[in-house]
């Protein structure tokens, strides 16, 4: 009978240790000790952003990828492996004891990895709710001490927080790269990015073809869209807009007052730059302004 009871106990422990570690847990992030496998996901704190694999509409292959959790359809906002897709459900996300992240395939083959040249004692990997996957230090939350991060690496969505622009004593360059199609997420014809030389501008180009510019000024703040063809404008939906040019660095950033209007701003397939916010009585994305 003892022995009997020992086993239904065992068992009873197993299947509430399983039911904790299901691909549905809403675990942050990622450690050294843990790697993400297709199907698994993880979620930011405040339930915002989830990260996971995917594959496009109309497309079997497989990328790394961050999109709007509980808002449908899929809604991505930066993908890890644009390029370079997997062909299956066998890959596998991990952090490296260095502090690297390793996308790799179904033989251990490296896909895709993250860089860094400051080294961490303790790292994590965690998906914040502004839609940044960060690779820090466990114990420190300092964001100046980010090792790397993805708003560093944007691929066609530029979201509030982030910077566009240019580190010059770096040289990491903040710019945006539409996909190839809706199926495809690989670097398109076109780009936004600032360009330092005379006056700064913001660039939009197909190729080397400039399609649209906008001169910056220091200390812009602006509450309204600039140089851009409004669409259902509102009177309540304001924002602030800044942009930064010192010996350090070149930037523009943009912050919403409401973080519940979840804006984006994204450069399309077609060219188009235009910012969105998601209107939850509709269950749609509005456009709010397009370039």
């Amino acid at each position: 009978m003892r022995t009997l009871m020992e086993g239904l106990i065992l068992n009873f422990l197993c299947t509430i240790l399983f039911l904790t570690i299901t691909p549905s847990s809403s675990v942050d992030t990622i450690s050294t000790a843990q790697s993400i496998k297709d199907g698994v996901t993880i979620v930011s704190a405040g339930g915002v952003f989830e990260l996971g694999f995917f594959s496009p509409d109309n497309s079997k292959n497989r990328y790394v990828g961050i999109w709007y959790n509980k808002i449908s359809p899929l809604t991505t906002v930066w993908v890890a492996n644009r390029d370079f897709p997997l062909i299956d459900n066998s890959g596998s996300l991990t952090l490296t004891r260095g502090g690297i992240l390793m996308l790799l395939n179904s033989t251990n083959g490296m896909i895709w990895s993250s860089n860094s040249s400051r080294s961490i004692q303790n790292p994590v990997a965690q998906l914040l709710d502004s839609g940044n996957l960060v690779v820090k230090d466990e114990y420190d939350k300092n964001p100046e001490k980010f090792s790397w991060q993805t708003a560093d690496y944007p691929c066609d969505t530029y979201l509030p927080g982030m910077k566009l622009g240019k580190n010059i004593v770096t040289g990491l360059d903040r710019y945006l790269t539409s996909w190839e199609s809706n199926q495809d997420p690989s670097r398109g014809l076109f780009t936004v990015h600032i360009d330092p030389n005379g006056f700064p501008q913001i660039i939009l180009r197909k190729g080397q073809l400039v399609q649209f510019r906008t001169v910056l000024r220091n200390n812009l703040r602006s509450t309204r869209p600039t140089n851009v063809k409004p669409a259902n404008l509102k009177p309540d939906l304001l924002f602030n807009a800044s942009f930064v040019f010192n010996e350090e660095e070149i930037y523009f950033l943009y912050e919403i007052h409401d973080p519940s209007l979840r804006p984006r701003t994204v450069l399309t397939t077609n060219g188009l730059l235009q910012l969105l916010t998601w209107v939850d009585r509709k269950q749609t994305w509005e456009i709010y302004a397009t370039v």
